[in-house]
């Protein structure tokens, strides 16, 4: 016979084109032959797509760079200003902007922000270590990846590579060239001098190279597979003879329907988070840029608190902070695992009903959802999601303290993640089954979505339901499903009545978990606190002591009534009330004492929670101690503060007259003090009261005027240090009776028959004390009144006396009137006394 050509025949490549000295059938001097120019042909087209890929992600990943430097920009308000790209802060924008630029685009294959900074001298300087900002900009790098998955799409369409092996080393020299290529341009980095300082800023890591190359090759990689898939028919004979290769398109055909499920949910997420975040920042079109830079991180936030997972935030100095969808400051979170929930049932109906029915759950590929699973959050929630700040700075080579802030997910969050997963798979095995019965219509159209995705493996004989025919493809050792009987119609209605009560049961479980969780939320430590904060800030005394003890002697507990909170000219404004792990410390002392007693130890648990209020343009903080007592119908939690907002404070009066403070009346005693700035004799009334601003008013009569300050009650402030509140001023009507009352003293004393008499302003010495003297006023003395004070002075007055000696013979004299002496007032009666 004759013998004819077996060998397959080479696929087409399209028109011949011009080699050039190929055209002449030579090569490097040797004959060329139809493979060898087949060969250069592959080559060529290998290297073209190769570098065609690799320049489009380059685009991309400028293009991002560019993106996040205009996000920048909006901020920072950068740019030469007239046309000039040389400003008065010595350096040049325009370099500045472009090395910023280099740096913002390989951000995102690094991850980290190294920055420094040194002044001149030495002054300050963060060290060789300086501050590091670890960030992945998930947006930017989504945007590279799948600019990076269409241009292999497309090329594979346009110049397929035949093999597997040539569509990886397609991927893997764009992905190498370009990791080369973002290594040099972050090799760079930022630097700025200016002014005898330098500042310095670099992404460059050792982990920047394998994660753009692992980037591209992998996006590259998928892209050149979907688009071989679509171009490569597979036949029946192909689907038997290879059951490994169809098992696994199957397991990626679910991954990829279960991640667009997650996908499609946190892409609602996130555009509510742009939005929410965006109209509390007053719709500020500055935010809009960076809030689109972040919403992948806070999509994916959402969906781990969909998840009932929780997000840690450490702030420096201060406690830190969990956040989960329960916590008061986010009303409506609760609102993301119902989206979750729903994704979850849908992504297991459309993985279940690709898949044949079986009795029980095939636990040999069941597991492998949840592993990948698991090892992708395990690198999204280390790796991916946490944003931290951290470094160290030295002023004159002493160090300042170091600075750590960080948002991460919890540890166990792809454990968290995992355990969906097997809820997902689970779900898989039993939806299918009563969604044929309850819901055709939802069940057929499952089965449409998931027969255009490819890899059903119901389409290989499998059928859900009892309509469908038995296995008929099925080989010989496995043995054929026996087509099910038809459920009675008072089966499904009983079916679907107990479908309907666990629906209602899980619903009813549901939200009575959400309704304990709330009421516990606004029943929490932080919770109580407001309360009492809002409490004093209304003015309701009442309130506020029903809920904390003010631990006020009686006799003073008029100073924490409603009446005294309503006559402050100005109450505290509560700004902020957060969990704490603070003290109550010294610094929460009055002028006159503690502020807050020390709570005695019960056993039971406690929790600080730290309050931030305003009070007469000062910002105050304070932390209040509660403590935890008996739950309520056993699930309902119950908190009191112990710790009472009070402070001891007095008011200062400049003489001894009633004064009112807030609406208590009060009389001061002798003044004896004087204040702490000016040396001013003065009467102090101590009282503890609510913070607050209250008014002091003095007694008003003919005798003074009264000037009033009022009197500010709350933590020590420098710019209101206690003074006097009070301060009477004698009127002439006070000089004038005093004055009167001073004559009238004088001419009581000189109608006296004896030498000296007590209590009166002059006197004489005789040595017979029982010789009679007889006294006459020359003039009456000056009388000066202390303007501080009840006190007077006498000066300048004569005072005449004349009485027989022991001879008979008549002595006359005089002596000067002056001395010292206190007057008081009592209604329109001035009465004095000389000491």
């Amino acid at each position: 016979m004759r013998e004819q050509n077996l060998a397959p025949k080479a696929p087409d490549y399209g028109p011949r084109q011009n080699l050039g000295p190929l055209a002449e059938g030579h090569w490097d001097g040797q004959p060329l032959t139809p493979s060898r120019a087949r060969s250069f042909q592959l080559d060529t087209s290998f290297l073209t797509t190769s570098a065609l890929h690799g320049a489009r992600t380059a685009v991309a990943a400028f293009l991002s760079g560019a993106a996040l430097l205009g996000a920048v920009a909006f901020f920072l308000n950068a740019g030469a200003s007239g046309g000039s790209a040389r400003t008065t802060y010595g350096f040049d924008i325009s370099e500045a902007l472009w090395q910023l630029f280099l740096v913002l685009t390989s951000l995102p294959f690094s991850g980290q922000l190294h920055a420094g900074f040194e002044s001149v001298g030495g002054f300050f300087n963060t060290g060789d270590q300086g501050f590091t900002l670890g960030v992945w900009p998930l947006a930017s790098l989504g945007f590279v990846a799948i600019s990076s998955f269409a241009a292999a799409l497309v090329l594979e369409r346009s110049r397929p590579m035949r093999t597997r092996a040539r569509r990886a080393g397609g991927a893997a020299a764009a992905a190498g060239a370009f990791a080369l290529l973002m290594l040099l341009v972050a090799a760079p980095g930022m630097r700025i001098d200016s002014m005898g300082a330098a500042f310095t800023v670099s992404s460059l890591t050792p982990s920047l190279a394998f994660v753009a190359f692992i980037v591209v090759f992998a996006s590259g990689w998928l892209g050149r597979s979907v688009a071989a898939r679509k171009q490569t028919q597979l036949g029946p004979s192909a689907v038997h003879s290879s059951t490994r290769a169809h098992g696994l398109a199957g397991f990626l055909t679910e991954v990829g329907i279960y991640a667009g499920c997650l996908a499609v949910t946190a892409s609602l997420l996130g555009g509510i988070f742009v939005v929410v975040v965006f109209v509390q920042n007053g719709s500020q079109g500055a935010a809009l840029p960076a809030l689109l830079a972040a919403a992948p991180h806070g999509a994916l936030a959402a969906l781990v608190l969909g998840h009932f997972g929780t997000v840690t935030v450490n702030v420096p100095f201060a406690a830190s902070e969990t956040i989960s969808v329960f916590s008061p400051e986010l009303p409506l979170a609760w609102l993301a695992p119902l989206l979750i929930l729903l994704t979850s049932l849908g992504a297991s109906l459309i993985i279940g009903v690709g898949r044949a029915p079986t009795r029980f759950p095939e636990w040999s590929r069941a597991w492998r959802l949840p592993a990948l699973t698991l090892l992708t959050w395990i690198v999204s929630a280390s790796v991916l999601l946490p944003i931290t700040l951290n470094g160290s700075a030295s002023v004159f080579g002493l160090p300042v303290g170091d600075v750590g802030f960080g948002a991460r997910p919890a540890f166990w969050t792809p454990a968290l993640f995992a355990l969906w997963a097997v809820v997902v798979e689970l779900g898989a095995w039993i939806l299918p089954r009563y969604a044929a019965l309850l819901a055709p219509g939802l069940h057929a159209s499952a089965v449409r979505l998931r027969r255009r995705m490819g890899s059903v493996e119901s389409e290989r004989g499998q059928t859900w339901g009892a309509t469908g025919p038995s296995d008929t493809t099925a080989p010989p050792n496995r043995p054929q499903i026996v087509e099910a009987r038809p459920l009675s119609a008072q089966a499904k209605r009983r079916l679907r009545l107990a479908g309907i009560l666990t629906v209602v049961a899980v619903l009813v479980g549901t939200g009575a978990a959400i309704a304990v969780t709330t009421a516990n939320t606004q029943r929490s430590a932080v919770a109580q606190a407001r309360e009492y904060m809002d409490a004093i800030a209304a003015g309701n005394a009442t309130r506020a002591n029903g809920l904390v003890d003010p631990n006020v002697e009686t006799s003073l507990r008029d100073y924490v009534s409603d009446e005294m909170l309503a006559s402050a000219t100005e109450r505290i404004t509560v700004l902020d009330v957060v969990e704490t792990e603070l003290r109550p410390a010294d610094s929460d002392a009055g002028w006159f004492g503690e502020a807050v007693e020390q709570t005695p130890a019960t056993g039971r648990e406690t929790q600080n929670v730290q309050v931030t209020y305003r009070l007469g343009g000062i910002t105050e903080t304070a932390v209040l101690v509660a403590e935890r007592v008996d739950n309520e119908l056993l699930v309902l939690e119950r908190w009191r503060v112990i710790t009472p907002l009070v402070f001891e404070s007095a008011a200062g009066s400049s003489h001894a007259v009633d004064m009112t403070i807030g609406s208590v009346t009060v009389t001061p005693g002798r003044v004896e003090s004087s204040t702490w700035e000016g040396n001013q004799p003065v009467s102090w009334v101590p009282f503890t009261a609510y913070p607050g601003i209250y008014p002091v008013t003095g007694t008003e009569s003919t005798f003074y005027s009264v000037a009033s300050e009022p009197v500010r009650v709350g933590q020590p402030v420098e710019q209101f240090v206690p003074d006097r509140n009070v301060v009477y001023t004698p009127t002439e009507s006070l000089e004038t009776a005093v004055q009167a009352a001073v004559t009238q003293k004088i001419d009581e004393c000189a109608a006296s028959t004896a030498a000296s008499t007590e209590g009166c302003p002059f006197g004489t010495y005789i040595y017979n004390s029982s010789t009679t003297v007889t006294w006459s006023v020359a003039s009456y003395p000056t009388v000066t009144m202390s303007k501080n004070s009840n006190s007077f002075e006498v000066e300048d007055g004569m005072a005449s006396y004349s009485y027989s000696g022991s001879s008979g013979r008549a002595v006359t004299g005089s002596d000067t009137i002056w001395g010292t002496g206190t007057f008081t007032v009592d209604g329109d009666v001035v009465t004095i006394e000389f000491r």
